[in-house]
Formats: structure tokens, C-alpha cells, sequence
């Protein structure tokens, strides 16, 4: 009966399983993203032969980690320890979509054995190659069209293929790895390493070592190489993406399902009376509509997991973010998966199936259909009449298009609000132009001082800042951003002190506001960040979020802790003529290849973050508007089939197609744009909720544009019109005579 029922609309329930689906699709493709990339830090670490692995300590991840080779002397000297081996993690972008992934390993160490050469030789074995010798990850060389022999530029190095290697793992298995002096030359971090892999003579005694080397060296993070993975703070982001993705998937499937059970009941009043008049219970007629949820919330999360395994496919075949650390689909994602549409069935079903069990017997098997209540009418003409006819699902389906437009407000705001953070922070530190290493990520950005020097000697330009960013994990805030600036130059006077004083010493840090006030610092506090002590000097305010929920610290500190001397993350550039910008840009270019300038009103494209964070927030959006769209659509086919003879006989008294998809249009897009001008408040609230809570720390001001908002309304709007145009056309087709015998 569940099935017969649910497929007596096929229409409506293809549709209601393709807005299900689409979010099980997300869930899946995502999640299988941070499994990936959580098997690759297993991989990296359990496959290395190491028993111990040393990071940085209080590093946000192991990616960004930094630390001296000269440690793994220290370790080496152990009498418990065989061996430790280096490794270096940098990344570059190869234009303005592809990524590639660098490791360095020594050709002689027994961490690099791990590569299994499958075509041409290892890094030991190459000799009188032309180039830098490089190792490149199978599915890397497939989707960069590579082969041995090749070369492959990176950052200015020119480097020459001499094996195809494969580890099973495919975020290795879209890298490349080189030796490692070489990678401390592309990253600019000579003598140091990201991470270093101890072999001990009895793995048995790894706890005791493991205990003896902290007690040894207090400033290293030591973990086993089995628990690794479980370390990394990325991971804990990634998954909590995950799961308000899942749960957004939630709320807006949710309310299509309710809508389309809902509706479902309204038409099988009579028939749910006479089932309750020949004896059935109340709780039998919750059972059957909670059944015909979970049935179709079930069917969707089986169609939504192929989706989502096709996705993986697709993005696993590109070399953008997403693609380049890998993906993994584990029993556990489908178990998740499984939860969410078990969820989304009982979250759908259960008012419906409310409804359908109070409904009294006699009055069920009276019911005639139409509207909820004829009594009632309201100003507005036909459109709103029409709407109001079912206020119930008129009211969901404006709440579902509200969530889709809330979801797009906040992650829209959120976007802005960094972007827009960090352009205030340009201007307050009067910077023309903004400068970073060319094709790398700009969280691994190295320039060297004497670049700087050769900047600020040109007459046309007035002050040249160095600046660090990076971040740092504390027990109170697991994600702080750490600033570095020179203590006498430009940019760090924007930083207003309102208690104690500036940076005038070594290994002082100023506090910003919203970071003092969580963690409790009080000038003259010690602060522990990235292995090292810093007395609290001050406590800044800049009005900005993002800056007061950070530290300063000085640029010598910086570089010290991040391992590069003498060299700065970006240049901050103030010109004595800021009309000339575009000019002075130009120059620099040509002076300075390797080196990036952009403006700073070109941030938002000239950074990779940004544009990975924009990217993200776009693509979430979309899913989150289509999964509306796919609900009006459910809506607007649902009430043209209700007013078939209605629409016959507007038909019939002479009204044209045209003005028969004109009403239809008109009552979508009036739905569009009041789910849209709804979605505004929720997704304020929403931005400000995601701003404030867990690892960001209130870091995250959203910034809403009366352009976002506008535009919010508009997408409300083109919802409406993808909503409305099948159901209009379709209620053009319809041929008066055969609409006037509908029943």
C-alpha cells in the first residue's frame, strides 16, 4: 500500500526524491572529501615505517608545521631510536585552478621507501638528470597528462619527471616528491622540515620514548603514528561542514517531504475517513503516513549516494581544492548518510501523519477538496487569493525557500565579511598594492627581505610593511590567527593599543580584545603560541573581528617560529601617488616575476584562499537554492493538477495560454520573492550564529551588502521562475473539455 500510495503522484514523489537526493549527494561527496583527506594523514604517517612522529607544537595543522632538522639530532642520540627521517609539505598552484601538492623526502631516508615506483626510477636512483629530479603520484601524472621525462615548472624551478609512483592513498597519489633540500628551496625554509618520522629499535617501547622525548623537548608535538590523523584540527573543520551540510539537508528536505505528505493526506481525506470508519486506530493511520516517509526519504538517500559517489568521481578526476586531497567512501559515510534520511523521514512525516490521525471519520468521508477554508478572503487579487487557498503548503514552501535563501545570505556574508575584513585592514594600514610569491598557496607565501629593500628604494613608493599570518591552537581558541609585523614600520599603527603599550621588545605579543577576553589575558600575562613564550604588552581594538579575536607579535618572532629568516608572508605597499597604482603595479611585475601584485580592491580574485572560500560558499548556496527550487516546483505542479477543472474553465470562458502561464508564473515568482525577503532576517541571524560559534572564535564578522541582499531576492525570484514554468506550460496543454471532467 506505502508504494502504491506514494507513486499515485509520480511526479510529485520524482520530484521530492530529487530534492532528497541532492542532499544525501552533498553529504556523501563531502564527507568521502574528509575521509580522504584524514586517510592521507594516516597514510603519510602510518605507512612511513616511523613509530613517533614530531610536529610543531600548537600548530593549527601539520601542514603548516615548522621545525629545526637539527631536533632529529637531539632524537637521534636516544639509544632507543634506529632512525629519523625528515619530511617538508608545501603546495603550488599551477594556474588559477590546479593544485599540486609537494612532499620532500631524503632519496636515502626510509620514510620515502613508502612510494612504489610503477614506471621509471626512485629519487636515489636518478642521476644526470636535467633539472631537479621529481616523483609524481599516478593519478597526478593522469590528470596533468604527465609522463616520465616530462618537465613540470614549478615557482620558477624547472624540475624533470623521473618516476610515476603509487601509494594507494589518493592524497599522495595526486602529489609530487622531491628531494628534500629541494622542496626547503621552493618553500624557502632552508634546515627545516614539517614533520619528522622517528623508527625505533623496539616499537613496543614507543609510549616510554614517546614520554622521554617530551620531557626532552617541550616545544615539539609527539604522537604516535597511528593517532596522527586524529590530531588535526583541518579534520574537526571539515567534519563540522559536513555535518551542517547534513543538517541543512535536514531542514530544507525536511520540509519538501512534509509538504508533499501533507498534501498527499489532503487529497486521501475521504479515503483515510473510511479507513479509520472500517476500524482503523489512530495510531495505525501514523504508522502508514510515517511508513510513506521513511519509504521515500529511504529511496532518496539510495538515489542520493549514487549521486554522490558520481561527484566523487567527477572531482577526483580535477585538480581543483577539492580534488587534489582525494576522497574515500567508508561504511561509517553511509551510515551517516543512512541517519540523515532516517531523520529526514521521521522530521517530514511526523506533522502530516499528526494531521492524518485526528481526522474525524464522518467529516473525512464528507470532504469534497479545495480549499482550507472558503470562508476567508484577502486583498491582493487573484495571485495571493490562490496562494492562500492551501496555507499550510503555501507556508512551507515559502519556509523552504527561505532556508535555501538563508543559506545563501550567511555564507555570502561570511565570504564578504573576510574579504571585506581584510580590505579594511589594507586600507587602515594605507596599502596600494598587496604582494605575494607567485604560484603558491598564499598560506605558504615566502618573499625574501631583500625584495622588500629593493621595493622601498624606488621613489614612488612611500613605505613597504612585512607581514605574517598564520595560525595557532589553544585550548580556549582552537583556531587563532597570528599576525607579524615589524614593530617601527606602517601597517602595525592601525593596531590601536587600550591597555598597556605597543610592541617594543623581543618575545612580547599584543592581545587583541575578543581574544583577551576569551582566553583571560591580562597585560604582563604569558602567552605559550607555537613553542614559544610571549609576554602580553597590550591589548589592541581595531573594530575588526577578524584582527581583534588575533595576536601580534613581532616580524623577528614570526619568522622564527614559521622557520623563515629574513623573509616575509606579503608585502604591505603604500605609494606616495595611490593614482598611479595601476602603473607602479605594471613595473613591479616586470622587476619581479616571481613575485604577485595586485591591488587591493583585487584581493578577492588575487588570493587563493579567498577564492577557495568564495568557491565553497557558491557551491553549498547552489545546492541549497536548487533543493528550494525542486520543492517549488513540487508545490506548483501540486496546485495546478488541484485546479484542473478550475483551470478548464478559465479555459473555456476564453482565457489564452499565455495568460494561463502568466497566473501560473505570477503566483512562483510572488512565492520566490517572499521566501526571499524572508531568507534575508534568517540568514543574518544564521551568519551571525556561524560567526560566533566553536573554532572561529567570533573571528567571523559577516558583512551583508545591500547588493548580497538584492540579490537574494533575485535568486528568490529565479527559483520561482524555475518553479513555475514546467507547472505553467503544463497547465497551458491542458484542453478545456478534458480539465472540465477531471475528478
Amino acid at each position: 500500500m506505502i508504494l502504491k500510495n506514494l507513486f499515485r503522484r509520480k511526479g510529485r514523489t520524482t520530484l521530492t526524491l530529487v530534492g532528497i537526493s541532492i542532499g544525501v549527494a552533498a553529504i556523501i561527496a563531502l564527507g568521502a572529501v574528509g575521509q580522504g583527506i584524514k586517510t592521507g594523514f594516516a597514510a603519510m604517517t602510518g605507512g612511513s615505517q616511523g613509530d613517533l612522529i614530531l610536529s610543531q607544537a600548537e600548530s593549527l595543522t601539520a601542514l603548516m608545521s615548522s621545525i629545526e632538522e637539527s631536533v632529529a639530532d637531539d632524537v637521534r642520540s636516544l639509544p632507543e631510536v634506529a632512525a629519523v627521517d625528515g619530511m617538508l609539505y608545501t603546495n603550488a598552484l599551477l594556474n588559477d585552478t590546479t593544485y599540486l601538492l609537494v612532499f620532500g623526502y631524503s632519496p636515502d631516508g626510509f620514510a620515502v621507501e613508502r612510494f612504489r615506483i610503477i614506471e621509471g626510477q626512485s629519487l636515489g636512483e636518478a642521476r644526470g638528470v636535467r633539472g631537479a629530479p621529481l616523483i609524481l603520484g599516478r593519478r597526478a601524472a593522469e590528470t596533468m597528462g604527465l609522463k616520465v621525462g616530462d618537465a613540470l615548472r614549478i615557482t620558477g624551478s624547472t624540475f624533470r619527471v623521473v618516476g610515476i609512483y603509487e601509494t594507494g592513498s589518493g592524497f599522495e597519489d595526486r602529489a609530487a616528491v622531491v628531494p628534500l633540500e629541494e622542496a626547503q628551496a621552493l618553500a624557502l625554509l632552508p634546515r627545516r622540515v614539517s614533520m619528522l618520522y622517528v623508527k625505533l629499535k623496539d616499537p613496543t617501547k614507543a609510549d616510554r620514548v614517546q614520554a622521554r622525548i617530551e620531557r626532552r623537548l617541550p616545544d615539539v608535538a609527539v604522537t604516535t603514528s597511528a593517532g596522527f590523523a586524529d590530531q588535526e584540527q583541518l579534520l574537526e573543520l571539515l567534519d563540522g561542514v559536513a555535518m551542517a551540510i547534513a543538517g541543512l539537508a535536514v531542514v530544507i528536505g525536511g520540509i519538501v517531504m512534509t509538504n508533499t505528505l501533507l498534501m498527499s493526506a489532503f487529497e486521501r481525506t475521504r479515503e483515510i475517513g473510511l479507513l479509520r470508519s472500517l476500524g482503523w486506530r489512530r495510531g495505525r493511520v501514523t504508522g502508514l503516513i510515517l511508513g510513506e516517509a521513511m519509504v521515500l526519504a529511504l529511496l532518496g538517500g539510495v538515489t542520493g549516494t549514487g549521486l554522490g559517489v558520481l561527484a566523487i568521481a567527477a572531482v577526483s578526476r580535477s585538480s581543483s581544492w577539492l580534488g587534489v586531497f582525494g576522497s574515500q567512501l567508508t561504511p561509517g559515510l553511509f551510515g551517516r548518510a543512512l541517519v540523515t534520511v532516517v531523520a529526514l523521514g521521521l522530521v517530514g512525516g511526523a506533522y502530516p501523519a499528526w494531521w492524518a490521525s485526528r481526522l474525524l471519520p464522518v467529516e473525512a468521508m464528507q470532504y469534497e477538496g479545495g480549499a482550507e477554508s472558503r470562508a476567508t478572503r484577502i486583498p491582493g487579487g487573484m495571485t495571493l487569493r490562490n496562494l492562500w487557498r492551501r496555507r499550510t503548503r503555501t507556508v512551507l514552501t515559502l519556509l523552504g525557500i527561505g532556508v535555501s535563501i538563508a543559506a545563501v545570505v550567511a555564507l555570502g556574508g561570511i565570504a564578504e565579511g573576510m574579504l571585506g575584513a581584510f580590505g579594511v585592514m589594507m586600507r587602515d594600514s594605507k596599502t596600494d598594492l598587496f604582494a605575494a610569491e607567485a604560484g603558491i598557496d598564499a598560506d605558504f607565501s615566502a618573499i625574501d627581505e631583500r625584495v622588500g629593500a629593493r621595493i622601498a628604494a624606488r621613489s614612488d613608493v612611500d613605505a613597504v610593511s612585512g607581514m605574517f599570518w598564520t595560525g595557532a591552537s589553544t585550548e580556549e581558541m582552537p583556531m587563532l590567527i597570528v599576525y607579524g609585523y615589524h614593530p617601527r614600520e606602517l601597517a602595525i599603527r592601525r593596531y590601536r593599543i587600550v591597555e598597556g603599550q605597543p610592541l617594543t621588545a623581543r618575545r612580547q605579543v599584543i592581545v587583541g580584545r575578543m581574544t583577551a577576553e576569551r582566553i583571560g589575558l591580562e597585560v604582563g600575562d604569558t602567552l605559550r603560541l607555537l613553542e614559544s613564550s610571549f609576554r602580553v604588552a597590550g591589548i589592541y581594538e581595531t573594530g575588526t573581528a577578524f584582527e581583534d579575536a588575533g595576536v601580534v607579535i613581532g616580524l623577528r618572532e614570526a619568522q622564527a617560529v614559521t622557520g623563515k629568516p629574513r623573509q616575509v608572508q606579503f608585502y604591505l605597499i603604500s605609494l606616495r601617488d595611490p593614482g598611479k597604482a595601476e602603473t607602479v603595479k605594471a613595473e613591479l611585475a616586470a622587476a619581479f616575476p616571481d613575485i604577485d601584485f595586485s591591488l587591493t580592491s583585487e584581493l578577492g580574485e588575487a588570493m587563493s584562499d579567498f577564492r577557495v572560500l568564495q568557491e565553497m560558499a557558491d557551491q553549498i548556496s547552489f545546492l541549497a537554492v536548487l533543493i528550494g527550487a525542486v520543492g517549488m516546483l513540487n508545490t506548483m505542479l501540486m496546485t495546478v493538477l488541484e485546479r484542473t477543472r478550475e483551470i478548464g474553465v478559465l479555459r473555456a470562458v476564453g482565457w489564452s495560454r499565455p495568460r494561463i502561464l502568466g497566473m501560473i508564473l505570477k503566483e512562483s515568482l510572488v512565492l520566490g520573492a517572499v521566501g526571499g525577503a524572508c531568507g534575508i532576517p534568517l540568514g543574518v541571524g544564521l551568519g551571525g550564529l556561524i560567526g560566533l560559534a566553536g573554532i572561529w572564535g567570533g573571528a567571523l564578522g559577516p558583512i551583508y551588502t545591500a547588493q548580497s541582499l538584492v540579490q537574494a531576492v533575485l535568486v528568490g525570484l529565479l527559483a520561482g521562475v524555475v518553479g513555475g514554468l514546467y507547472p505553467g506550460w503544463r497547465a497551458t496543454r491542458m484542453q478545456p473539455v478534458e480539465a472540465l471532467r477531471y475528478e
